[in-house]
């Protein structure tokens, strides 16, 4: 392979690091936030209140990510569980980054961490707050499992994650742009690790 071809295919898959990266997170600027206890108040990057996040919401919430996790690593758009999670017009954008990733010859490895902020209820919507860490999320080399290029080291990004009931479930239907998180002080929780 020409050094311009292997050049390439780093970038696409990159771009498809990316991404899934930007499949989490919040969109506008950057701000303080602060961590919200168990049943205390804290704020979003724009001053926004949040509360502690609820068992009903938290479980399907993490269960996404521990879908989104298990899917990524196989690298198949059509491994069942996503949809268990996810709904439109989610659904489809996580399909189209596993096939781009799946085209490049790639899979990813490793953990996504996550500091719950808190949430916001915005009539039947959720959204949750999620400081969530990619540092040890790594693409590799589908057929020899070697770590390929990576952005270097990824602070962790503020996810600003919109679920909403969907046929009874609680599911991830849209997700803003990241921004950085605010300073972390608890320990990060991971997904996928078991």
């Amino acid at each position: 392979m020409s050094g311009a071809a292997r050049a390439g295919r780093g970038t696409r898959g990159l771009l498809a690091a990316l991404a899934a990266a930007a499949l989490l997170a919040a969109a506008g600027c950057a701000g303080d936030s602060a961590a919200a206890p168990d049943g205390a108040t804290a704020t979003g990057p724009h001053g926004e209140p949040l509360i502690a996040l609820t068992d009903d919401v938290r479980q399907p919430y993490l269960s996404y990510w521990d879908d989104y996790v298990r899917v990524f690593r196989a690298a198949d758009p059509q491994a069942p569980g996503l949809e268990g999670h996810a709904d439109e017009p989610n659904l489809s954008i996580l399909r189209a980054s596993l096939q781009q990733l799946r085209q490049d010859g790639q899979r990813m490895q490793g953990d996504v961490r996550h500091r719950l902020l808190g949430m916001q209820v915005r009539g039947e919507l959720y959204q949750v707050y999620d400081c969530v860490d990619l540092d040890s999320w790594r693409i590799t080399d589908a057929a020899t499992g070697r770590e390929t290029d990576q952005v270097g080291r990824r602070p962790e990004q503020l996810a600003v994650m919109t679920m909403r009931q969907v046929d009874g479930r609680w599911k991830v239907t849209d997700v803003q742009r990241p921004v950085p998180c605010p300073s972390a002080s608890p320990a990060a929780a991971p997904s996928g690790t078991g």
